[in-house]
């Protein structure tokens, strides 16, 4: 996740997720993950810099049926990657970082052993 060429590490805080930019620049900014929209329900996974939303990553199942005019009464779980791939200027300072949001009690993101989120940021140029 290191955001810079010059200082490959410990520019991630651990216990937040959040990394500083110590180069000006273009980065090429990607997050990837396997998220699960339980129950008919939505999961989202929101890219920030300095507090501002600049991508989106939305799982959701829509249960309502047009040509009956009804919500189905059938529970659905929908289990998918998402993966947000943004070239974004940035400055010395700039703090990036994910924020996961979801709707009802069971949707979720998902890890393991086998390394199913990925949030990279790759100096491009000045």
């Amino acid at each position: 996740t290191a955001c810079d060429v010059e200082k490959p590490t410990g520019l991630v805080d651990i216990t937040t997720g959040k990394f500083n930019v110590q180069r000006d620049g273009t980065y090429r900014l990607t997050f990837t993950s396997r998220m699960s929209a339980m129950n008919g329900q939505t999961i989202r996974a929101d890219m920030y810099v300095n507090g501002v939303r600049i991508g989106r990553a939305s799982a959701s199942l829509d249960t309502f049926d047009t040509q009956t005019n009804t919500s189905s009464s059938t529970i659905l779980d929908l289990e998918t990657s998402n993966t947000l791939d943004l070239l974004y200027n940035l400055t010395a300072g700039d703090e990036v970082y994910m924020m996961i949001d979801y709707v009802g009690t069971t949707s979720l993101i998902q890890s393991s052993m086998n390394y199913q989120i990925f949030f990279t940021g790759e100096w491009i140029r000045t």
